[in-house]
């Protein structure tokens, strides 16, 4: 019997100061993680107390965050974060955020609420800490612009793992019950569509010039392989696939095939809204004949930081970096 307490009490002394060392690397890694980002010019600030949760659990709580990217052209803002792994298991992590955030974009802010935001992952253990997957689920979106729109999502869901490729990645998103901000509604006053999205699915491959990690420095976005795009929008389905290379200033160069279900009612709308090109009959002829039984297959090109449907311009590509 003393054997046995004995023997108990060595294991528990064990695991205490397991637990002890593991929350000081813990704290030692978020200080190192902090000074790495303002050390690239980021403006971060947050209060917590350190690691608890003695003896199960690195419960990590950050409060009052603020983070600033170098030129300011990005922003966020939240009342609390807490991270979460088990002693027994620390390279996985739980992330339960706030349901209050606010989110600084070029030219406005958004307020963003959601129901029951909560994020999972897992990090190999290692001077980085790679990730090796991560999923976030949220319900309840909803954003609200300093500009004055509003829209938002019923659910909401992420995911990213590891495709065996050299910093290659598969990514997953699907958003579903998406609400069209008021100016959409505005522009479709005949109600031709629905105002809100079904569902909005996109699967594929990202290549990044180094691995995604915690730690060691920013991973940037070198291509993206579409493997498929799903749309649907009442009478407009949509589907899409292609490859994009991103350039040193982050502009996509590639294309893009979509292929468009009830299009018509894109363009009906288009004309109604006023835009001039989406009114010409020869437009609509030429559309017509592209399609085939109902399916409009519309390449996207993307070069020179610019956007075309075949000789239309689309105006400019979005930066991606």
């Amino acid at each position: 019997m003393r054997f046995i307490l004995i023997i108990t009490a060595l294991l528990a002394l064990a695991f205490g100061g397991w637990w002890v060392w593991g929350s000081r690397a813990v704290d030692a890694r978020l200080a190192e993680l902090t000074q790495e980002l303002r050390a690239s010019g980021w403006q971060v600030e947050y209060d917590t107390e350190g690691t608890g949760g003695f003896p199960y659990r690195f419960d990590l709580d950050l409060r009052d965050l603020e983070l600033v990217s170098p030129d300011g052209s990005f922003g966020w803002q939240s009342p609390r974060m807490r991270v979460v792994a088990q002693s027994y298991q620390p390279n996985r992590l739980i992330v339960a955020a706030d349901e209050t955030h606010r989110v600084s974009i070029p030219g406005q802010d958004l307020d963003v609420t959601v129901t029951g935001p909560r994020a999972s992952g897992a990090v190999e253990i290692g001077e980085t800490l790679p990730v090796n997957e991560f999923t976030f689920e949220a319900a309840d979106l909803r954003i609200v612009s300093s500009l004055g729109w509003e829209s938002g999502a019923e659910t909401l869901l992420a995911a990213l793992r590891p495709n065996g490729g050299v910093n290659g990645y598969d990514a997953y998103a699907r958003l579903q019950g998406v609400a069209l901000p008021e100016a959409w509604r505005a522009l479709d006053a005949a109600g031709r569509l629905p105002d809100r999205i079904a569902e909005a699915v996109i699967d594929a491959d990202l290549t990044y010039d180094a691995p995604l990690a915690l730690s060691g420095g920013t991973a940037r976005l070198n291509r993206i392989a579409l493997d498929s795009l799903s749309v649907d929008w009442g009478e407009v389905t949509l589907k899409g696939e292609g490859t994009l290379a991103i350039d040193a200033q982050g502009a996509p160069e590639g294309d893009v095939v979509l292929r468009i279900t009830g299009w018509e009612r894109l363009l009906e709308v288009a004309a109604a809204a006023g835009v001039p090109i989406a009114q010409s009959s020869l437009l609509r002829g030429a559309l017509d004949a592209m399609a085939e039984g109902g399916v409009l297959e519309a390449p996207i090109t993307f070069a020179g930081g610019a956007m075309r449907l075949g000789f239309i311009p689309l105006g400019p590509a979005p930066l991606l970096r």
